[in-house]
């Protein structure tokens, strides 16, 4: 009795991973119906950079996680927290005139909202990878819920107030930030504690770790994000629009088998286990990708009903595409988790390849591109570099390079 509850903890955190980007996909689909498709085009590219402006969340939750595992103890934390969540902040209010030229939007409010949410998130990480490196896995998926679930919530209330893409980023900015607050204030020790560890300057590493954890995390986030952005850069707004709708089916094809993928990242840190336990996440994300893509070329006209409504229906028997592209994107991160688990972290490589050719295809394809011929170019190149991460993933493990970061990310998954 006592050792089932363990795993009933355990259980919960997959659950609560589902159901709160369950929530966040239904941000995205009633955003599809109550939006035009040029407000719609510029809320999925600030959803795009808010996605990448939570790779320090993700990067703190890796290094608390680690410390936390390892009895490292929690010095540096708080602080660290305080500044990540700070300076990223800033240099994202700072760039925001260069941003919104960047994504054709009408102002900076939208990045500067985007910019409000980081302190809360690097808040909510710092917490969820205390909680994940102790084991307290309840705690962990309370926080889920907290962090994805509370966001998601906020973000559909603006929306449906505001009916306008500042409005739904508003609503974001203020649920992270409840969040956090709620979360500092159930902290054991109290605005006193708090206080002392924000002006203690000792040196602990907290930094220095997190920059190289957030390197990772970040070459991922910005791959599986990039679509949107070029979508918005290369295509007109109207037509951006129609992008989003499909990309909605790319998210889902992504991260659907990351808590699947999350199960087995102790067996595939074990060394005896490894090889095995890679083929096998393999073809869990190889199946799920490939009914995905099934699924929509056979629904097509249905999952755009769904997604996004009866103006979208020229996508009808393209969504299997987007949900190709996806699929692909998956086997990659799978490719880098595995790496990870044995101390390698050169498989990040292959990502910032598949980046580098991302923008220079479509750049230089540039007007020739509709939403559908961009989501195939995508997937092109994504076929090449799946076709690599899958042969690195199944071959014999490599011998590790980068321990340090290894470990995080191990923490941190």
């Amino acid at each position: 009795m006592t050792q089932s509850r363990p795993s009933w903890s355990a259980l919960s955190v997959p659950v609560t991973f589902v159901l709160a980007n369950a929530l966040t996909y239904a941000l995205l689909l009633a955003a599809a119906h109550l939006l035009a498709k040029t407000a719609y085009g510029a809320l999925s590219s600030l959803l795009g950079l808010l996605l990448i402006s939570t790779i320090p969340m993700l990067a703190l939750q890796t290094v608390a996680a680690r410390r936390a595992a390892t009895l490292a103890g929690s010095a540096g934390l708080v602080r660290g927290t305080a500044v990540v969540g700070g300076a990223v902040a800033l240099v994202l209010a700072a760039a925001s005139p260069a941003l919104a030229a960047f994504l054709h939007l009408s102002g900076v409010t939208g990045v500067l909202l985007v910019a409000a949410s980081v302190p809360g998130g690097a808040v909510l990480g710092t917490a969820m990878g205390i909680a994940q490196g102790r084991r307290q896995f309840g705690r962990l998926a309370a926080l889920i819920a907290l962090a994805t679930g509370g966001r998601s919530a906020a973000g559909l209330v603006g929306l449906v107030l505001g009916r306008s893409t500042d409005s739904t980023l508003l609503g974001i900015a203020v649920g992270l930030s409840a969040a956090a607050l709620a979360v500092a204030v159930v902290r054991p020790g109290g605005r006193a504690d708090y206080g002392a560890s924000l002006r203690d300057r000792t040196r602990t590493g907290v930094l220095t770790e997190t920059a190289g954890a957030a390197a990772a995390h970040g070459t991922f986030l910005l791959l599986t994000s990039l679509d949107v952005l070029l979508a918005r850069h290369v295509l007109p707004a109207g037509e951006a629009g129609v992008y989003a709708v499909g990309s909605v089916v790319t998210r889902a094809a992504v991260w659907l088998p990351q808590s699947i993928v999350a199960l087995m990242f102790a067996s595939l840190a074990e060394q005896h286990r490894h090889h095995r336990t890679a083929r096998q996440a393999s073809a869990v994300v190889l199946a799920i990708g490939g009914a995905l893509v099934l699924g929509t070329g056979a629904l097509g006209p249905l999952v755009v009903t769904v997604v996004g409504g009866a103006k979208y229906h020229r996508l009808d028997h393209a969504m299997w595409l987007f949900a190709l592209l996806g699929a692909l994107l998956a086997v990659l991160q799978l490719s880098v988790l595995a790496g990870l688990a044995q101390r390698t972290a050169r498989r990040s490589l292959l990502l910032w390849a598949t980046v580098a050719i991302d923008v220079s295809v479509v750049l230089a394809a540039g007007d020739d591109l509709t939403p559908v011929r961009l989501a195939g170019t995508l997937a092109a190149v994504a076929a090449g570099a799946a076709a690599v991460g899958l042969w690195l993933t199944v071959r014999a493990p490599a011998s590790p390079v980068h321990p340090a970061v290894a470990a995080g990310h191990a923490a941190g998954t």
